[in-house]
């Protein structure tokens, strides 16, 4: 999954046909020494579910994505800024990623290819170089650093991913010619380490008429685990000391549900693209070179898509069953290694923060846990972020906090690894609760220490239902000696404590254990009911809610209020489908030329709910109305070309668009060298940027963004101007 400012990309590569007398000549001598500590030994390959090197000793990939090559321009992104591609690395090996990921598309390797978006001031040494070349010198440069690579197959083509592994346009034939050419191109190079063989499969078309990736259905042309067989012994036919990593499709039959069938029978449990290995126990991929298999999947937060778990009421507790079922339990049962692909956030939510949290612990700690690679070094993936920010060195703290105490660093060959901290910080003291009410308490404590090198990271805060028995859980995290406890429900016992960690992922003892019991609910009077309901405003696929404000005399003062909505001009059911804290609500997702009924009630901070207001009723329009906005911004610029990015599009209409499109003016002697995350067309001095296939949907308000590099004559420092946006 390319998160560009957007979310997925690719371009096709035809056929090449490269002999073994060609593929000879293309080797590359930059075999690196073995690696020590951090990544292991030699080659790696993997016994039982850990991964271990030359040696036989455990290595744990703690690795980074770092993508670009497998999008029109070909090679890294971030080439185009004001710091070098080799400080870049030195940053990632600093932070502690010991590996890299490199997803590619077939075009970036196509005799030919020319590689955009590089700064000629900062990168003159990769001016003129072919990606592979790039390529080339990346991986001989983090070998340097003790670093490994995971080459990544991201996308057939730069335009978008594929629910399969081939299209029309690029064949199996090439996919896997091309992973042969690779295998043999750094044979002996044991930086490298191993083939991710496709990325995302996943599924397309309604069941029972599936047309995307499956996993043990049988057919040849759909069945993803069949295809890496084919795909993996073939690599392992030229490179034995692969690793080979297979990801997961999303669903088992490679097809999606059809809920509107009312046939449950052909309904099943998916997952995230590239994430569901839920068939791999029962269909597991066979190689011919015996302990070179790590599963690979990917798993993603609700800033890429707000799945059902997420709104569970437990969560986070119910998280660590839905990871055991779609990948944990190859790594429980000891089936074969587990190397997380891809995972990210732009942890703008808590839900986010605490599924991170949660996540890296359910991974494991130290050299036996999980291994993985975090998506993304990035700044300019549109649904996560990266760990650095747009001048590509600024670090994301929030994320690399909760990272931290996971990675283990590379270790330089011939140098020896930094001393390991296994002293755990001091157990927090005199934990204390106080200003309880029936919601909520807060809790502090007496600040833990650290005298193990690695510095004090924070608490986890662990809670158990009555004042006995039960089991602790963690519900919360904090970087300070105090935490607002919240959610709590009135006139109930709760016990409270507080573990320390540090940056190694030491944990401290437990704290001593306070109990609270918050206070009764007394409030039972109602809040007033919401009066003068009123809609404007009407589209085709929504409406403007408006009433009177509640007022609240119990209390506990006034919650919010709950939307109610029934379908037609009678009968049906009202059901909630919002809630709001002021009285005014935005209705969305309705269908067009279509009545619906509404109602609100009001709540108050007790629990109490007032009586429903009056009914309006609400007929969409036939047609749906929208427009869009565009801002540029410039991120770079230097005496000769310039990036621009982003260039954020804005539905500024009221219903959801499917499409936009950008024009621009480009000053005369300027040429576009690069772009992401649009389709540009240049006639003259006019630019026109359409969207992809995966951003042109905009709900209102929604905003997506692309970007660009241009080069222009020396010390011309003009930059584009007259920006516009439409949609259909």
């Amino acid at each position: 999954m390319s998160r560009l400012t957007t979310s997925r990309l690719g371009r096709v590569l035809g056929s090449i046909a490269v002999s073994v007398g060609m593929v000879a000549a293309m080797l590359v001598a930059t075999s690196s020494p073995a690696n020590a500590a951090g990544t292991g030994t030699g080659y790696l390959h993997t016994s039982g579910n850990k991964i271990v090197d030359a040696s036989g000793a455990t290595v744990r990939i703690t690795g980074i994505n770092w993508f670009g090559m497998e999008t029109d321009n070909k090679t890294f992104h971030g080439l185009w800024a004001s710091v070098t591609w080799k400080s870049q690395i030195d940053h990632m090996a600093q932070l502690g990623y010991n590996t890299i990921r490199v997803p590619y598309s077939d075009d970036a390797l196509k005799a030919g290819a020319v590689a955009t978006g590089i700064n000629d001031f900062t990168n003159p040494d990769l001016i003129g170089l072919s990606p592979l070349q790039i390529l080339d010198k990346v991986i001989e440069y983090a070998g340097t650093k003790g670093m490994r690579i995971i080459l990544d197959r991201h996308r057939p083509t730069a335009a978008g991913q594929s629910a399969l592994w081939y299209t029309s346009t690029v064949p199996e034939s090439t996919w896997i010619a091309n992973w042969r050419m690779l295998a043999q191109r750094y044979a002996g190079n044991t930086t490298v380490i191993g083939a991710d063989l496709h990325n995302e499969p996943h599924a397309e078309g309604t069941n029972p008429n599936a047309t995307g990736s499956c996993w043990g259905c049988g057919v040849e042309s759909r069945d993803w685990r069949l295809a890496a067989e084919r795909a993996g012994n073939a690599i392992l036919a030229v490179q034995p000391n692969w690793l080979i990593f297979v990801e997961g499709v999303s669903c088992p039959s490679g097809g999606l549900s059809n809920v509107w069938d009312n046939d449950p029978s052909n309904d099943e449990d998916c997952g995230w693209w590239g994430g569901n290995l839920t068939k791999a126990g029962e269909f597991p991929v066979r190689l011919n070179v015996a302990n070179r298999l790590v599963y690979s999947p990917h798993e993603y937060a609700t800033s890429v898509f707000n799945q059902t778990w997420f709104s569970d009421p437990t969560y986070p507790a119910n998280m660590p069953a839905i990871w055991d079922k779609y990948f944990g339990y190859i790594h429980k049962q000891n089936i074969a290694p587990i190397m997380m692909g891809e995972f990210g956030s732009t942890l703008a939510s808590n839900v986010d923060r605490i599924w991170l949290t949660e996540l890296m612990r359910y991974t494991g700690t130290g050299v036996n846990g999980m291994s993985f690679t975090y998506w993304s070094w990035n700044p300019n993936s549109g649904d996560t972020g990266g760990i650095v920010m747009d001048d590509w060195v600024t670090v994301q703290t929030a994320k690399q906090n909760i990272l931290q105490p996971y990675l283990i660093a590379p270790v330089p060959p011939g140098s020896s690894p930094p001393p390991t901290d296994t002293t755990p910080p001091s157990t927090p003291a005199g934990l204390a609760a106080s200003g309880t009410t029936s919601t909520g308490t807060q809790l502090a404590w007496t600040a833990s220490t650290d005298t193990g090198g690695s510095g004090l990271a924070g608490y986890d805060i662990l809670r158990a239902p009555g004042a006995s028995g039960g089991t602790f859980a963690v519900v919360g995290t904090s970087t300070t000696a105090s935490f607002a406890a919240t959610g709590l429900t009135a006139g109930t016992t709760y016990r409270f404590q507080v573990r320390a960690r540090d940056g190694a992922g030491n944990q401290s003892a437990v704290s001593n254990t306070v109990s609270v019991t918050t206070t009764a609910a007394t409030d039972t009077t109602p809040p007033s009911t919401p009066a003068g309901l009123a809609a404007s405003g009407t589209t085709a696929t929504g409406t403007q809610l408006a009433w009177t404000a509640s007022t609240d005399t119990g209390g506990s003062g006034l919650a919010g209020y709950d939307i109610l909505r029934a379908p037609g001009a009678s009968g049906g059911t009202f059901a909630v489908v919002g809630t709001s804290t002021t009285p005014s609500f935005a209705a969305t997702g309705l269908t067009a030329s279509t009545t619906y009924r509404f109602q609100v009630r009001a709540r108050d901070g007790a629990g109490n709910q007032s009586a429903v207001s009056n009914t309006v009723s609400v007929t969409t329009t036939g047609t749906s109305t929208g427009g869009c906005s565009v801002t540029a911004t410039t991120q770079t610029s230097w005496n000769n070309g310039y990036v621009i990015q982003p260039v954020n599009v804005t539905n500024t209409g009221t219903s959801g668009i499917t499409a936009w499109t950008v024009t621009f003016t480009l000053p005369a002697g300027h040429t576009i060298t690069g772009s992401w995350n649009a389709v540009f067309t240049v006639s003259g001095q006019t630019v026109t940027a359409k969207n992809t296939t995966s951003n042109g949907t905009l709900a209102p308000n929604g905003t997506t963004s692309f970007g660009f590099q241009a080069s222009r004559p020396n010390n011309n420092t003009s930059l584009p101007s007259g920006y516009t946006c439409t949609s259909p």
